[in-house]
């Protein structure tokens, strides 16, 4: 009976152990991990300084009469003008005067139409839109003037758009003394209440012992 009761004491033995392995105490847990307080916001009172646009500088003034009369007259400006019966088309320039010690002598427009700065532009409600030009200098782009007849088409055109024109006269002045000159004159370039615009050159072609005064008006 020994050996068995020693087997079964064996057997016992390592059933026990096997179950005691499993069923050993578990380890303590672990303390808690202690939780930290919330983050505590601050929240500042100093107002912000505000941040200040740079302010921008001017731009300068233009010093040459192109650029002050685009800065003053911008798109009503003329730039070309037209005239069909002359098969003309050409550009037209602001142009000013200087100053002499009888009166004012106006500035070359050169190879272009000048437009006298002092004078109207299209869609004014009166006054005259005076340009002129040379016959028989520099690209001579009045030399024709006095070929024009009543009832003939100027166009003028500006960054606005086109302003159609119908001649009504023209008429060929001689340069005479200086005041009969101005009285001669004076009864065509007096500005009137309606809008009207004048062409003006030298005539004829061979000298300039003439004037070509051509007037036209709004065509309706």
């Amino acid at each position: 009976m020994a050996p068995l009761a020693a087997r079964l004491s064996a057997g016992l033995l390592v059933g026990v152990m096997g179950l005691l392995a499993g069923c050993r105490p578990a380890p303590p847990p672990a303390p808690p991990t202690p939780s930290l307080p919330p983050p505590r916001l601050e929240h500042s009172t100093a107002t912000p300084s505000p941040t200040l646009a740079p302010t921008p500088s001017p731009s300068p003034l233009p010093t040459d009469l192109a650029g002050l009369a685009q800065a003053a007259f911008g798109s009503r400006l003329i730039t070309q003008i037209h005239i069909p019966a002359l098969n003309l088309l050409a550009p037209v320039t602001p142009v000013g005067w200087e100053p002499t010690a009888e009166a004012a002598a106006w500035d070359s427009p050169d190879a272009q139409v000048g437009w006298a700065i002092s004078s109207a532009l299209p869609g004014d409600t009166q006054g005259d839109i005076i340009l002129y030009g040379h016959n028989n200098i520099h690209s001579s782009v009045f030399r024709n003037l006095a070929d024009l007849q009543s009832g003939d088409t100027v166009t003028l055109k500006t960054g606005e758009g086109s302003y159609a024109y119908q001649i009504s006269e023209v008429v060929i002045l001689p340069i005479l003394e200086e005041g009969a000159d101005t009285d001669a004159y004076a009864a065509y370039l007096r500005p009137g209440l309606a809008p009207r615009l004048l062409l003006i050159s030298c005539w004829p072609p061979t000298s300039n012992t003439h004037r070509v005064l051509v007037t036209a008006y709004p065509s309706r």
